[in-house]
């Protein structure tokens, strides 16, 4: 029997085992997504030595995708983007470390609760993200 090292996260893809390359974010995406089973879909995206890249989702099969254009409106404007997709919001937030350093992307797809107004969901899901970020302690912790 061969034991793998305890860095390697393992998702389950079509039947294949695939390393998961950066076991810290999606750990992350993990524990919100538990914590959170509302939240439709979440990413996490970062500028890399070969560009923006997705590092973490629940869908594994973004991991190592190109980043799309409202992953980087957050990282160059420290502001949020929302988008309306059908009875979707998709939400790609700033994020920090926990020491406040804009560090990438946390992209979110909810369908927001009846009589939650695009504000309230904006201001709920940035609470969250806020609770993520305290987790954080840098950029490199959450690439390794």
């Amino acid at each position: 029997m061969r034991y793998l090292t305890p860095v390697l996260t393992l998702c389950l893809t079509s039947g294949l085992i695939a390393a998961t390359p950066h076991p810290f974010a999606q750990s992350l995406v993990k524990a919100l997504h538990t914590a959170h089973p509302e939240l439709e879909e979440i990413g996490i995206a970062v500028r890399l030595p070969q560009g923006c890249r997705s590092i973490a989702s629940t869908d594994p099969s973004d991991v190592g995708e190109k980043c799309e254009s409202e992953d980087l409106k957050p990282m160059q404007s420290d502001q949020p983007v929302v988008q309306p997709e059908g009875k979707e919001l998709d939400l790609s937030m700033p994020l920090h470390d926990a020491s406040g350093n804009l560090i990438g992307t946390i992209g979110i797809e909810l369908i927001p609760p009846a009589g939650e107004t695009r504000a309230d969901t904006e201001r709920r899901i940035r609470a969250i993200v806020v609770e993520v970020e305290k987790k954080i302690p840098s950029k490199a912790k959450l690439i390794s």
